[in-house]
């Protein structure tokens, strides 16, 4: 039969017995042949030629494409997944651009009034702290609290050490029997030194008793309850108690010492007379109720500062606020950028595919009708007589012509 009269890829009739693909009839029954048997009589009519072979394989390869092409059922029964995926491609289209128009009509707009809310709220509490501590003159009160603070602490370091050491250790004379050089001794510190470290050390650390005191009257205030009341005064009574300890010494050492350089008998120093004594009230005003002043102001200083907190804490807290807004802002930006760039690429894909549809599509399986016309031709070519080398050159002609044709219906995909 000659190759030019075959009416085409699927005019060709496979051979049952080799279990070769079925092909539809496009022409009458009798011309029907399987693709074993066409090679066999190519090889025969053509010699078993390389020319000839690459003739026939070329014929089948054009025969195949073109009933491909011709056959509109199977054209369509192919491109039905792709008009499917396109589909598909439209449908996430129209849901991300939904979303994005609710996310940029809905979503942006109410988070920008948040921001714009919270800015507003920012700059209340900026220009009117007020607000916030109920406190017009917070930050005023504080820093003339602080000052205060500071000198009366500085007060009360020289009181007590003065007053400690001449309690303790300082030995009066005639022109020190006065309150003033009694209690202030400039050289209180100097003179401990010499002393030794023992004594300076007392000297030094004693005024924090007191400080401790005034720190822990500030604690006891801000307790809840009624208790806090009975340790107030029991810290107060201590404190009293040690403030009389120490004028009571005080004042015993400048009654002794008037007492020793009086022409006149004495009776020895006692409490009656320390209560009765101007310098020993004297001596408690000046540290004592400095002590309770001190107490009072570091009290009020804390308030001060509790309140100055409230509104930082209220500052951090609103710019907290419009962070974590302008972070969800930032989030819903990138996510418009996110599905801005999908609707754009499934759109490329819409594209691609759209142009696929407007070509043909070619079914797997090509080589099977390849391989099978092969069987044919080489046993022509063993029944002929041709040599080994002949078969092998045949063999890698047509794996050699399947591997290209195959990347080129896979490019016409």
């Amino acid at each position: 039969m000659d190759i030019n009269n075959i009416k085409g890829l699927f005019s060709i009739k496979e051979q049952p017995n080799k279990n070769q693909p079925s092909v539809v009839a496009a022409a009458p029954e009798s011309d029907k042949i399987s693709y074993y048997d066409y090679g066999f009589k190519q090889g025969g009519r053509l010699g078993g030629t390389t020319p000839g072979l690459r003739v026939c394989l070329q014929k089948i390869y054009q025969d195949f494409k073109q009933e491909v092409k011709d056959d509109i059922a199977k054209q369509e029964e192919l491109k039905k997944p792709i008009r499917v995926k396109i589909e598909d491609y439209k449908g996430d289209i129209d849901r991300l651009q939904n979303k994005i128009i609710k996310v940029k009509e809905e979503y942006i707009p109410k988070v920008k009034e948040k921001i714009e809310k919270l800015k507003v709220d920012l700059s209340d509490i900026k220009k009117n702290p007020h607000l916030i501590t109920g406190d017009d003159a917070g930050k005023a009160s504080f820093i003339i609290g602080v000052f205060i603070l500071f000198f009366l602490t500085l007060y009360l370091f020289i009181f007590y050490s003065s007053a400690s050491y001449s309690a303790f250790f300082k030995e009066f004379s005639l022109n020190e029997i006065g309150v003033a050089n009694s209690i202030f001794d400039a050289q209180a510190l100097s003179k401990s030194l010499k002393d030794g470290f023992t004594e300076l050390a007392l000297i030094l650390t004693i005024p924090f008793v007191f400080i401790g005191l005034g720190y822990l009257l500030h604690k006891f205030q801000e307790q809840k309850g009624n208790k806090k009341y009975f340790q107030i005064t029991m810290l107060i009574l201590v404190t009293f108690i040690f403030d009389s300890i120490l004028a009571y010494e005080i004042t015993e050492k400048i009654y002794n010492i008037k007492k020793d350089n009086s022409f006149i008998e004495m009776p020895e120093y006692n409490f009656h007379m320390a209560f009765t004594s101007v310098n020993f009230w004297l001596i408690i005003f000046a540290g004592f109720v400095v002590y309770l002043i001190w107490g009072f102001v570091f009290n009020f200083v804390m308030e001060s500062y509790s309140k100055m907190d409230k509104v930082k804490v209220a500052l951090d807290e609103k710019n907290k606020q419009i962070d974590n807004e302008m972070s969800e802002l930032k989030d819903l930006e990138n996510q418009i950028d996110k599905m801005t760039h999908v609707v754009s690429e499934n759109k490329k894909e819409i594209n691609k595919l759209n142009k696929i549809l407007e070509s043909y599509l070619i079914p797997k399986g090509f080589e099977r009708y390849i391989f099978s016309f092969m069987e044919g031709w080489m046993t022509w070519m063993k029944q002929g007589g041709k040599t080994q080398g002949e078969l092998q050159e045949a063999s890698d002609i047509s794996q050699e012509f399947v591997n290209r044709t195959i990347n080129i219906l896979d490019n016409l995909n």
